[in-house]
């Protein structure tokens, strides 16, 4: 393969590098970009649920909105049961020293376990018939889905789609509790918190892809790659951190809303091996892989991060969306870099290859011909 050939494969190949960054863009100047935060998991949002007051307070009591406002959670010390009220005031769950319990005969607990609402209600579940109690956790927390108090309509609510730009309250709720027979009335709101642009942070995408590049095109370009690789690292793994901490659903969940982001760990890290090892031309087709793996899964994948003022992460908001652009940046200048370090190596005109001790092919220059 000839020099011409070889340098057009480098620059069609480190074009992919660039449409990551295109595809971003297309991504984000839409009006509703596609969420891809891993697989299942809690996903980015504009609304934000906020309990307001709990009267009476009960010492021992707690009740907060948790996983974004898709679940309520009720934690009970007090030592002795309280009953959490369905949707038509039927008697729901059971949460105190002995565990979590259900009632089957209770319409909510069908309605409840997703977080659209959308499992079939049996006929055998009535809320004026007497309670069937069922246990499903050790307590003394429960946690639920409850329809009253998150915004779980596929189309956004008429006043948001009038004025998207406007914080507003769109929906209140009232969540009713017995303790001791005795009412506890839970109420908040759900409010729509209009998200940011994403063009800042694309802009530091881009300036750290081109940065990464003009730094391979000189004498520290293996420095700089190792450190572009070091630093994707640390930040996915931040990420990964950050994430399990904002949920409360189980290790399964968290892993699979977290793969992207493991995955391209990985990837990094056996390039950055490689690299130490063998040097960049060597290391370059697993610097091409796991740029695009960083861009397209640390940065594309969590576009949404970018747009969205409600992010599944203990991260300070900013932060979190610091290490998105960051990974789409450094992943698409890796995946230039490794591209236009593409490397064939062809045996000159008229020689022929050998193997030396290592297995590797070494050019063996012809003999002139004996007398």
């Amino acid at each position: 393969m000839d020099e011409v050939a070889r340098r057009a494969i480098g620059r069609r190949v480190g074009l992919l590098g660039v449409a990551v960054l295109v595809a971003v863009g297309a991504v984000v100047a839409t009006p509703e970009p596609a969420s891809a935060h891993g697989v299942g998991g809690i996903q980015p949002s504009n609304y934000e649920t906020r309990i307001i007051s709990v009267r009476p307070a009960v010492p021992g009591l707690e009740i907060r909105s948790v996983d974004l406002g898709s679940r309520l959670e009720v934690t009970n010390r007090t030592g002795h049961e309280v009953v959490i009220l369905g949707y038509d005031g039927e008697p729901y769950l059971r949460v105190g020293p002995r565990g979590v319990y259900e009632n089957v005969r209770s319409p909510a607990t069908y309605v409840n376990r997703t977080l659209t609402g959308g499992t079939p209600v049996p006929a055998r579940a009535d809320s004026d018939a007497r309670p069937v109690w069922r246990r499903v956790g050790d307590g003394p927390v429960a946690r639920w889905h409850d329809h009253r108090a998150h915004w779980s309509v596929a189309t956004d609510a008429p006043g948001v789609r009038a004025a998207p730009d406007r914080m507003q309250i769109v929906q209140r709720f009232r969540v009713e509790l017995r303790d001791h027979g005795e009412p506890v009335v839970v109420r908040g709101i759900v409010r729509w918190v209009p998200g940011s642009s994403a063009w800042p942070w694309i802009g530091l995408a881009l300036v750290l892809a081109g940065v990464v590049v003009a730094l391979s095109r000189t004498r520290l370009a293996r420095g700089a790659t190792a450190t572009a690789l070091v630093a994707v690292v640390v930040i996915e793994t931040a990420h990964v951190i950050g994430a399990w901490g904002a949920t409360t659903e189980g290790t399964g969940t968290r892993l699979g809303a977290s793969v992207y982001a493991l995955g391209a760990i990985a990837v990094a890290v056996i390039a950055l091996v490689w690299l130490l090892r063998r040097g960049l031309h060597a290391a370059a087709p697993l610097v091409l892989v796991a740029g695009l793996f960083l861009a397209l899964a640390g940065g594309l994948a969590d576009v949404t991060v970018l747009t969205r003022s409600q992010l599944p992460t203990t991260l300070p908001y900013g932060v979190a969306r610091a290490i998105v652009a960051v990974a789409l940046g450094l992943g698409a200048g890796l995946a230039i870099v490794g591209a236009l370090r593409l490397h064939w190596s062809a045996p000159a005109s008229g020689a022929s290859s050998g193997v030396d001790r290592q297995g590797r092919s070494t050019p063996v220059r012809p003999t002139a011909p004996r007398a």
